[in-house]
């Protein structure tokens, strides 16, 4: 579930076209129709089936088929098909999340939802680290660009990836797949779906995923980076009538990793006195952005189990459907990194204990696409529970002496959403139509208990941060938010294939809990709501007896109240100090264009692209953290209780018109797909695609340590499969040129560290698939 920047995707894959047109290529045309162009596909971002060229929204839509030829196993990979979709790391998948158009949640909040929402089946994931498992069975993703909490759940005030699983469906269908790489990259998959009888069917997955480590702790001898992860899913599909249906589902899934460690790659601002860099030089590492060593004594484990189940019933009503989605979820972490960089406990202990649980229920009405008016609306409720450990402990190198200093917060936070909506098109004519949606939403946040307390009795308090505890009936700790989200806009179709719109939407995402580890009495507890207002115009269009389909769409979108890391100040001991913490910087705004494209020119070759062009900046961010680079002088110190010792805070940066962090400006990918005809049973196949990004800065206030140039990447797959489809091999290469990158790197002004992916190494393997 470790995530990969930016790389390119196992080929097979790669026939697919750009935002929105990937999966077109990969469908091709119906057997024997020679001339066939580029076929449809059907999406579901208005909560109801649609062919993706008639949605007036900016999707990126792939099919499973896709996924599968191109050998992908997590869903943070999606980003490698569509350029307006990043993913950011770090040393825990808590941590991590998605952005799309640059605009992501950059930080650790486990109070705080993230700016793109991960969607399975209609069901809204809670925590960022539930959305990156594996990609088995699924029959579509589609990537919604912009603001899009009208019609999906809670937030996505950036963005939604929804992910579409298989259904079970009234016949016999068994597959197989295994494939074998570089570094032991194992994966097997294998699916069965049964016909019980006329009214009832059940579908069955299961997968395995596995990977060797890549960095090496010189100091234990260990590998680290490995990985091994399993699971499966099941659906029921009871269907008695044409007008009804049931759906029960339920999955399960769980990952283990040598993760997240990163890495020493430089130590501009240390001084030679500085004991993690003579710790690290007295093992022989080098420093670089080569460097795949390190030396550290403390655990480093990412242990995850989820899992959950859900019923879905769909009722029609003459010509209109109700629609209900219940489901639970149940989410638990284990995890630690050695923050320390030393084989001696200078910070060996920095981890989670960590389990969520959610319930969710959705019903929707929908009424036929015709008359005057049609229209989506519904009710939804969402209630998730967080408990949480987060056990910190080293000597920090603060002391001479050997003294043990650790911090240990447990909270329990209770978020409640709830919301009434409504999306419907005004159809003023047979090629003209109205847009209208609104979306009223109550939140309730609540931190119901906190209690910091020592790892060990005999530790002394983290500086700052002795000892705390408080609940919501003697310290006010909830926070409760109502909005009205809406959006307004027009579609007109020129001709049949040709069609343009306008939109305008103003979205929401609830108010956070900024800090959990070292929150002091009187400090702000929460941040503010996040609204974002987007304008975009786009063009869809088919030419040349949809030989080509191309897309393009300009957007621009202000976010008020953006949430990300900021220092905040406050007063101890009589001291002003600083304190990192999740908060609202003024505004951000991004604004670009995208564009795509799928060419069909013979019935043997497919070609596909995509670009996007993207400035996404803090319009106003007076409170940013501080660039040990360009303030070397920026603290603030304060003296340990009980010691001699001085430790610098965090103060103010002015961040205004600094680039968001890992957000390239310009993205592109081309890619072709080419088959050749061996024999009359028998069709080879050729895949090569080529990625690119351009350069980025891991750190929103622009440290030139943290930055990244721009890189390419290319991969390929050539193979061999029947005539009908019912098996396939085929040689695959991914980061065919062993393209060096990162996927973020960080400063604290003595040393850079950065999160390595065995993305960026070349991996070749085969693969072999098996239908029956």
């Amino acid at each position: 579930m470790k995530t990969r920047l930016a790389v390119s995707i196992s080929l097979a894959s790669l026939m697919l076209g750009l935002p929105g047109m990937a999966a077109h290529a990969a469908t091709g045309p119906a057997k024997g129709d020679q001339n066939a162009g580029v076929v449809d596909i059907v999406v579901t971002a208005q909560k109801r089936s649609e062919r993706l060229q008639d949605v007036p929204v900016a999707v990126s839509s792939v099919s499973g088929e896709v996924l599968k030829a191109a050998n992908l196993s997590n869903i943070t990979d999606i980003r490698f098909l569509a350029p307006s979709v990043q993913f950011a790391e770090s040393n825990s998948v808590r941590g991590e999340g998605f952005a799309i158009r640059g605009v992501g949640t950059f930080a650790f909040a486990d109070g705080t939802e993230q700016s793109v929402s991960v969607v399975v089946d209609g069901v809204v994931l809670g925590r960022p680290g539930m959305g990156t498992g594996d990609l088995a069975d699924i029959a579509q993703v589609d990537i919604l660009r912009g603001p899009q909490g009208m019609l999906f759940g809670k937030g996505g005030s950036a963005g939604v990836v929804s992910i579409t699983t298989k259904n079970p469906v009234q016949k016999f269908e068994a597959s197989a797949r295994a494939s074998y790489g570089t570094d032991n990259e194992t994966k097997l998959e294998a699916m069965v779906n049964l016909p019980v009888n006329d009214k009832l069917a059940w579908r069955v997955n299961g997968y395995f995923n596995h990977r060797d480590g890549f960095i090496q702790n010189v100091y234990t001898g260990k590998t680290l980076g490995g990985q091994s992860e399993g699971g499966f899913r099941t659906k029921l599909l009871y269907k008695p009538s044409d007008d009804l249906s049931v759906l029960l589902a339920l999955d399960w899934g769980q990952h283990n990793s040598d993760c997240c460690q990163s890495v020493i790659v430089g130590t501009a601002g240390a001084s030679p006195t500085n004991y993690v860099v003579s710790r690290m030089n007295a093992y022989n590492i080098v420093p670089s952005l080569d460097n795949h060593k390190t030396n550290v004594g403390g655990p480093v484990y990412l242990n995850m189990v989820q899992w959950g189940g859900s019923a879905e019933i769909n009722k029609s009503i003459g010509d209109y459907t109700l629609t209900s989605i219940t489901a639970f979820r149940r989410w638990i972490i284990h995890d630690n990194t050695d923050t320390g960089f030393t084989d001696t406990p200078f910070f060996p202990i920095n981890g989670a204990d960590e389990a969520q649980q959610q319930l969710t229920q959705e019903l929707r009405f929908a009424s036929p696409k015709r008359g005057l008016v049609d229209y989506v609306v519904g009710l939804y409720y969402f209630n998730q529970n967080l408990k949480a450990a987060y056990p910190q402990q080293g000597q920090l190198g603060l002391p001479a002496s050997s003294a043990i200093y650790s911090r240990k917060a447990q909270p329990d936070i209770q978020t409640l959403n709830y919301a009434l909506f409504g999306q419907g098109n005004i159809n003023l004519a047979a090629n003209w139509k109205l847009i209208v949606g609104g979306r009223y939403t109550h939140d309730d946040l609540t931190m119901i208990t906190y209690n910091r307390t020592l790892v060990s009795p005999t530790d002394n308090p983290f500086p700052g941060a002795a000892p705390l505890a408080f609940d919501q009936t003697n310290y006010p700790s909830n926070r409760k938010a109502d909005n009205f989200s809406y959006k307004l806009g027009t579609e007109y179709k020129i001709t049949p294939d040709v069609m343009v719109y306008a939109t305008y939407s103003r979205g929401y995402k609830g108010p956070g809990i900024g800090l959990v580890s070292g929150y002091a009495l009187g400090q702000p507890l929460f941040s503010n709501p996040e609204i974002p207002t987007n304008y975009e115009v786009g063009l869809k269009s088919a030419w040349f007896n949809r030989k080509l389909v191309f897309n393009i769409d300009a957007f621009h979108t202000d976010i008020q109240d953006f949430q990300t890391q900021v220092a905040t100040p406050f007063i101890f001991n009589g001291t002003n100090l600083a304190i990192l913490q999740i908060a609202n910087a003024g505004k951000v705004r991004t604004q670009g264009v995208e564009m795509d494209f799928t060419a069909r020119p013979t019935q043997r070759l497919t070609i596909g692209g995509n670009m996007a062009f993207i400035d996404a900046i803090f319009a106003y961010f007076p409170n940013g953290t501080c660039n040990y680079s360009a303030q070397p002088g920026c603290f603030v110190s304060t003296t340990i209780p009980g010691t001699s010792t001085t430790v610098p805070a965090t103060s103010f940066m002015n961040n205004t018109g600094r680039t968001l962090p890992n957000s390239p400006k310009f993205t592109f990918s081309v890619n072709a797909s080419y088959d050749v005809p061996v024999s009359a049973s028998m069709t080879g196949f050729i895949r090569a695609n080529y990625n690119y990004r351009s350069s980025v800065n891991f750190s929103a206030n622009g440290d030139p340590l943290t930055a990244q140039r721009g890189y390419g990447i290319a991969g390929g797959q050539i193979g061999i499969r029947d005539a009908d489809g019912r098996w396939s091999a085929a040689v695959f290469a991914r980061n065919l040129f062993n393209t060096r990158f990162v996927t973020a790197i960080s400063n604290n002004g003595s040393y850079q560290t950065a999160w390595l992916t065995s993305q960026a190494m070349r991996t070749v393997g085969v693969t072999v698939d098996a239908k029956f």
